[in-house]
């Protein structure tokens, strides 16, 4: 199905991650405490992720 602008997701690199990452849940608590809903880890960096600001 098509995606609504209101279920993207927007990705930042971690501020506060340091290291390569390994541990998909450790990178989410780490952006979790940036304030993001979550994280992953991608090509070995910490990337924190949250809803699109809604484009009007």
């Amino acid at each position: 199905g098509v995606a609504r602008a209101e279920d993207a997701v927007c990705y930042s690199a971690s501020g506060r991650f340091h290291g390569l990452c390994f541990s998909s849940s450790n990178c989410a608590n780490v952006c979790q405490g940036e304030g993001f809903t979550g994280g992953d880890c991608h090509l070995l960096a910490c990337r924190c992720s949250r809803p699109c600001p809604a484009k009007n």
